[in-house]
């Protein structure tokens, strides 16, 4: 992992907002955009493919937004205009929410991270690859968040203008199966591998359970059957009855047999392309509005990768769209635990 960012803060710009709707704001990449800043690489993973986890604060200011209105302006015998009229809102009339979607901080994701790491140098290393071989980027895999080439905010400097930053190329895998490779992913359907051969984008924790055994719904199925409820030796070793005898009760073996013996997550089946594995959580929601000029959130990024979402709330009946500038201070860097 490259040392700690001296240059932490970063500022971005979302597209055309929704007014009282969820709104795509953008996707975030916090190792491209260190990387831009720093000049030097950054990345979601150690070299050794354990993920690392960003731990952030957001910061999102209250704004004046312009709004459009309908048939606010009267005329004279107080009907209301026909037109349309643009109109600047004060700030304190309008809320602003922006909440981060990322993938799981669990030992699925990590261990998927770990795996596929090392599956993707055990396949160079029996093709003959070495090292030298590879750029002086390609050491970790760099991750999509939800689909395959995706497409990632651009930090803005002082000015309002992009970066311009380098080439963040995307890791493929090409494991000689599949011609044309495909990408990683950390949120999305899944695929069935036993029927779909030459996927564009895999999902690395529904790809990572399928590759290994799955427990027993029932974890003491074979308990169902035996003991036997009356066992004569058990019978003798134990002093459990009901009724003078010398045989357990029923109720007693069945009712110990029953229970805390199922799993407190979902059932996985390979077949079954969307699982809770795929979906991603809700790590926090920045807001901004009447009372709160300033929204901050602190809230950990697994892999340095999120989707943010946005959304405006205005008052006066007005149709608010506008972009929102937010800010991303960097307070940590940590392997995932898992």
């Amino acid at each position: 992992m490259a040392k700690f960012p001296s240059q932490n803060k970063l500022m971005y710009e979302t597209g055309a907002l929704g007014d009282d709707a969820w709104t795509a704001a953008g996707y975030l990449n916090l190792p491209k955009d260190l990387s831009i800043l720093n000049r030097r690489g950054y990345a979601s993973t150690t070299r050794k493919g354990v993920p690392l986890v960003y731990r952030v604060r957001f910061t999102m200011s209250q704004h004046t937004l312009t709004g459009r209105a309908s048939a606010r302006n009267a005329d004279s015998a107080g009907a209301a205009s026909e037109e349309n009229v643009t109109e600047t809102a004060n700030a304190a009339d309008n809320t602003t929410l922006m909440k981060v979607l990322t993938c799981q901080n669990n030992w699925v994701m990590r261990n998927a991270a770990v795996k596929w790491h090392a599956a993707r140098a055990a396949m160079w290393r029996q093709s003959g690859v070495k090292k030298s071989h590879l750029g002086a980027y390609a050491h970790e895999i760099r991750y999509q968040f939800d689909s395959a080439s995706q497409s990632w905010l651009a930090t803005y400097d002082g000015d309002g203008a992009a970066f311009t930053g380098g080439t963040w190329d995307h890791t493929e895998i090409n494991n000689g199966i599949d011609e044309d490779g495909f990408q990683l992913r950390l949120v999305g359907t899944g695929i069935d591998e036993d029927s779909a051969s030459t996927p564009s984008v895999v999902t690395i924790g529904h790809s990572y359970l399928q590759s290994r055994r799955q427990p027993d719904p029932d974890s003491n199925d074979g308990a169902d059957s035996t003991p036997s409820n009356h066992s004569l030796l058990n019978a003798t070793l134990f002093d459990v009855t009901d009724d003078g005898s010398a045989s357990p009760t029923d109720d007693i073996v069945s009712n110990a047999k029953d229970q805390g013996d199922n799993q407190p997550y979902e059932v996985f089946d390979g077949a079954t392309t969307n699982h809770d594995i795929t979906e991603p959580v809700e790590s926090g929601r920045v807001i901004c509005g009447p009372g709160v000029s300033i929204g901050t959130l602190v809230c950990d990024i697994p892999f340095g990768l999120a989707e943010l979402k946005a959304r405006h709330a205005g008052s006066q009946n007005q149709t608010i769209v506008d972009p929102v500038a937010f800010g991303v201070e960097v307070l940590d860097i940590y392997e995932m635990q898992g």
